[in-house]
């Protein structure tokens, strides 16, 4: 089993191919255009949210039941970011607070609400420690207590079809610190430490076109708890588990994560096929100035990383969530005014696109992430700043097996398919190149774990 990378500041695993031409390179950010964060993220090519979005009229907890009475609200959500996902509307309790009764206000106005202004949904959390209703609890029968687990996400899945981004499907596995192991929490008491694999495959079978993430916190502060989660995920990819992608929460506490580890965790899970993702950006400080940095550092290296979306987990201290008493965490204040934070995330994302470091991608499609188990795949991918005369190769195992041009009438951004099929069991390393018209490569890696082909016909 690998061991989780150490911390390279040098090291950047590329998720795409870019040319960069010298006049961006030189290129000033300028801080003074008056630009969204909504805007720089759309031209950077990458989703910037936020989650904790509450729209629901009712509410198990002592917070405001629905945000968006407050005008302001909805007007600064739209404006400012490109993506949302529900504060606990997708949490069992809520959507399903009576056996086979569903509540879906909260979310449909949520997910209205994003497509009306062009956002991406996305789904906020299918399983967790927390937020479980009694008659879930009372069921201590495995096969029963599975059954329950099919019947909440497929309901809840197949309503969305279509409409959500990405599902986060187990939020928290492990406990907060790390060391031992995954925590017994209600669904591994049911169904043992499988239960994770379980419900992945649940909300595959569910809805197999969104994609599927876990999703747990602290792991760029503690290093076995890292650990510990890249050994589950290594594991989940090995056996075939349909999962796409890794989510970091980033509650950021009085400091930020040292230098160079969001970059070392995104290269691991790159290297499994999978997509890394931040889901719950906040920044717990009293200090405005470090708060600033500690945004601006996190957003920096996140972008240059690869990591091409990022959503913060509220952005109005009028609805707050803290555990450090009087910190105000998120990039605006009670009154929707941007913070020193909010400047300094928008300076971020100008400065990476004005060097012109635009996020490409280096994917794995129609089969999920590495695990393209029974042989057919597309591998996909995302070709920016390419010149007139551009071309693109493909090499399985070092052995060129596609070549083509780019077409000029969209040779800055265009993705490229190559598809396989009947492909036996093996592991196929896939490099790709991007050429332009002076010979100057860029070049992006990414595998295929092939495990379970179909059998070849022996006849008659």
């Amino acid at each position: 089993m690998k061991a989780f990378s150490k911390i390279t500041l040098a090291s950047t695993v590329v998720l795409g191919l870019t040319l960069s031409t010298a006049a961006a390179s030189a290129a000033e950010p300028d801080t003074d255009t008056g630009a969204t964060i909504r805007e720089l993220a759309q031209e950077a090519g990458i989703l910037f949210g936020s989650g904790s979005v509450k729209a629901s009229n009712s509410t198990t907890d002592d917070r405001p039941a629905n945000y968006f009475t407050d005008p302001r609200y909805g007007q600064t959500l739209a404006e400012q970011f490109n993506s949302l996902s529900p504060e606990n509307e997708f949490k069992w309790n809520m959507v399903q607070p009576e056996e086979g009764n569903f509540d879906f206000e909260g979310l449909d106005r949520l997910v209205a609400f994003a497509e009306e202004n062009g956002m991406e949904a996305k789904a906020h959390a299918g399983i967790s420690r927390s937020f479980n209703p009694d008659y879930l609890v009372a069921k201590t029968d495995p096969a029963e207590f599975r059954q329950a687990i099919v019947d909440h996400f497929t309901t809840t899945m197949q309503r969305y079809t279509g409409r959500m981004d990405r599902w986060d499907v187990v939020t928290e596995p492990f406990p907060t610190f790390g060391g031992t192991g995954l925590e017994h929490n209600l669904f591994y008491d049911r169904l043992g430490p499988g239960y994770v694999a379980e419900a992945f495959r649940i909300a595959h079978e569910a809805d197999p076109t969104v994609k599927l993430f876990i999703n747990e916190n602290m792991v760029e502060f503690d290093p076995v708890k890292r650990q510990e989660l890249y050994d589950l995920v290594e594991g989940l990819v090995t056996d075939g588990v349909p999962i796409d992608g890794v989510g970091l929460q980033m509650h950021e506490t009085l400091q930020g994560p040292i230098p160079g580890v969001l970059t070392s965790i995104v290269n691991d899970y790159t290297a499994l096929g999978l997509e890394v993702s931040i889901t719950e950006l906040d920044v717990h400080t009293y200090d405005p100035a470090q708060q600033a940095e500690i945004y601006a550092d996190v957003v920096a290296e996140a972008l240059a990383a690869g990591i091409t979306d990022i959503s913060v987990w509220g952005f109005t201290d009028k609805h707050l969530w803290t555990w450090l008493p009087g910190a105000k965490p998120t990039m605006f204040d009670e009154e929707f005014n941007p913070k020193p934070a909010y400047f300094a995330v928008r300076d971020a994302l100008q400065s990476f696109v004005a060097n012109d470091h635009k996020p490409s991608k280096a994917t794995l499609s129609s089969t999920r992430g590495n695990g393209a188990h029974d042989g057919e795949y597309t591998v996909t991918m995302q070709l920016r700043n390419g010149t007139p005369g551009s071309f693109y190769r493909l090499y399985e195992n070092g052995v060129l097996v596609d070549a083509k041009p780019l077409n000029a009438v969209n040779v800055s951004s265009q993705w490229v398919e190559t598809s396989f099929s009947g492909k036996p069991n093996g592991t196929y390393e896939y490099s790709a190149e991007l050429v332009n018209s002076e010979g100057v490569t860029q070049t992006t890696k990414t595998k295929v774990q092939v495990k379970n082909a179909a059998p070849e016909s022996t006849g008659g």
